[in-house]
């Protein structure tokens, strides 16, 4: 796991000026009392150029049998690059290096680096040049004397953040860092975007967009031959980057994506020498936890639980918003059992985890989905689907990086592979939902499930987000109500949280929940309510959103129905 962050000057800033926001940032991003600080030892490399105001800065968490890698330097020492994640072909890019620039047992970053420093054009144009067609799963800064260019791979995999102000901008792998250095307005790179920094301010492009692929794939025997091929490949391919450990980890929640994985990995990894470890978290008797335990048994992996009851639950809610930066309420209710599984595995001496997300975008798993064709045609399933699956790095990917960043712990993401997306995005959707009556959807996905093994108990159970699945979404109007947040409150105070942000996190808040049950999917206000509460408490948000919380916080402290 690998945290990287950096600054622009965009006036004279003194060299003790930088030295001091960097070392801030890098207090901040990695606290002493942060769960992964306690167990792992960090590596710290560093470049400050002071004549030209700026500085790139990477910690990594030590990992057993392998050194700590270092900023990365062409020949001439003129470009530096550092990157969180991995680079898989790096053939690829050793091939389009001058034989003169070839060494022997290369790594990928070193080739790359290199390859920046052959190629012509400036640092924009080397950075567009040399990542196209990479193979990998990233977020990197790549400088030299005049620029700094952060990008992140085209599904965004990796999460990176950026902000300026009129005397320097900055970028970091989450945001705490750049509300501590000042920068009160924290923006997002998303997926397969790059962002220039220089002396006048930070501009942001497109740079390896996503594309919808050529529907060839009409029949279900070749989508499934094809699929396990691609899948099989991207499990191969992960393991082999971490083949100096001895154990890794698969989040399990007994559902059909989970269960693919788990025993992908399982087999896989027992293949390398390696331990496979499910880990499952929920409330008692919750379905995620009884589908898990009976899965796990049967597939014969190692299984490790955290059943949790309400007072539990309560207790990870502030962190998991330390973790994620963020209070919206699906983000939180989604969070809340995956950072329970994640501090289990972390406890447990587990670097590596495996997770299933993905298959319900690229396959068409969510239970809106047939009455999203049914009403509005398959034209408009299909434009909807491909607008989840664009949405996962800011929905899905970020909350769950950085939910184990703070547990110095590497997720890797399978169905999430260049290969495997393009597999999926070639599949017919006639395939993936039948009809406006399939409400299991995902049969490509299923069938492959049933190929490799898994039992139709598993392969074929219906789609629960993880916050049903785990029971946590019934416990939070209880927290909320009895730390004085009710709908009573949000009434007195005229709070919506509309009035905070328009963004609408997960398809459920988006559109979802006019297709199903509203009650099931609509945000409680009052829940709401009590969420950006507990941010504002923490200094978690951005300074607009804090004023707008401020504002009804203070109303709610004059009525003397909570304390803020």
């Amino acid at each position: 796991m690998t945290w990287i962050g950096g600054i622009f000057s965009k006036v004279n800033m003194s060299q003790g000026e930088l030295r001091k926001k960097l070392a801030l940032m890098m207090e901040t991003a990695c606290p002493a009392d942060e769960p992964s600080a306690v167990a792992y030892h960090r590596c710290i490399s560093s470049i400050l150029d002071d004549t030209h105001g700026q500085a790139l800065v990477k910690v990594s968490l030590s990992v057993e049998g392998t050194p700590p890698e270092d900023i990365y330097t062409d020949y001439q020492e003129k470009l530096a690059l550092i990157y969180d994640g991995h680079l898989y072909n790096s053939k690829n890019t050793e091939a389009k290096l001058s034989r003169a620039r070839c060494r022997v047992n290369e790594t990928a970053a070193e080739s790359l680096v290199y390859l920046l420093a052959e190629l012509p054009g400036n640092l924009e144009q080397k950075v567009r040049r040399s990542l196209t067609g990479l193979d990998g799963d990233y977020a990197l800064a790549v400088s030299d004397t005049d620029q700094i260019v952060i990008s992140r791979d085209s599904l965004g995999t990796k999460p990176l953040y950026f902000a300026e102000n009129n005397k320097f901008s900055a970028f970091a792998s989450n945001k705490k860092p750049l509300w501590k250095i000042g920068l009160g307005e924290v923006r997002l790179l998303r997926a397969g975007m790059l962002a220039i920094f220089d002396h006048e301010k930070v501009s942001v492009k497109k740079a390896w967009p996503l594309h919808k692929k050529e529907i060839n794939i009409m029949s279900m025997a070749r989508a499934v031959d094809k699929y396990e091929q691609a899948l099989c490949s991207a499990v191969r391919k992960r393991l082999a980057e971490v083949n100096h450990t001895n154990k890794v980890g698969v989040l399990l929640s007994g559902g059909v994506d989970s269960c693919l994985i788990a025993k992908l990995v399982h087999d896989a990894a027992s293949g390398l020498g390696m331990e496979a470890i499910a880990y499952t978290a929920g409330l008692p008797d919750s379905p995620d936890v009884n589908f898990a335990r009976e899965f796990a048994r049967e597939l014969g992996i190692k299984h490790k639980m955290k059943i949790l009851n309400i007072n539990r639950v309560e207790e990870y809610i502030p962190k998991v918003i330390e973790a994620i930066e963020d209070s919206d309420f699906v983000q939180i209710e989604t969070g809340i059992g995956l950072y329970a599984a994640i501090d289990m595995a972390s406890q447990d001496g587990t670097r590596v985890i495996f997770s299933g997300q993905g298959p319900d975008e690229l396959w068409g798993g969510y239970n809106w989905y047939p009455k999203v064709l049914g009403k509005d045609g398959r034209q408009e399933l299909c434009r909807r689907m491909w607008d989840d699956f664009t949405k996962a790095d800011i929905e899905t990917l970020d909350r769950e990086n950085k939910i184990a960043m703070a547990h110095g712990v590497e997720l890797f993401f399978p169905y999430l592979d260049n290969e495997v997306v393009n597999v999926a995005m070639s599949v017919a959707s006639e395939l993936k939902v039948t009809s406006e009556e399939d409400y299991l959807g995902k049969h490509p996905h299923r069938q492959l499930a049933i190929k490799m093994g898994i039992s139709e108990k598993y392969a074929n159970r219906e789609k629960l987000a993880i916050q049903h699945g785990t029971g946590i979404h019934g416990v939070l109007d209880d927290i909320a109500r009895r730390n004085g947040f009710d709908p009573a409150l949000v009434k007195d105070i005229g709070y919506k949280s509309e009035g905070i942000t328009t963004e609408k996190m997960g398809s459920s808040a988006r559109y979802g929940y006019r297709y199903t049950g509203k009650k099931l999917w609509q945000v409680p206000q009052h829940v709401q309510l009590f969420l950006h509460a507990l941010a504002y408490r923490k200094g978690l948000l951005d300074k607009s959103v804090r004023d707008r919380v401020g504002y009804f916080l203070e109303k709610a402290r004059l009525s003397s129905r909570v304390l803020v």
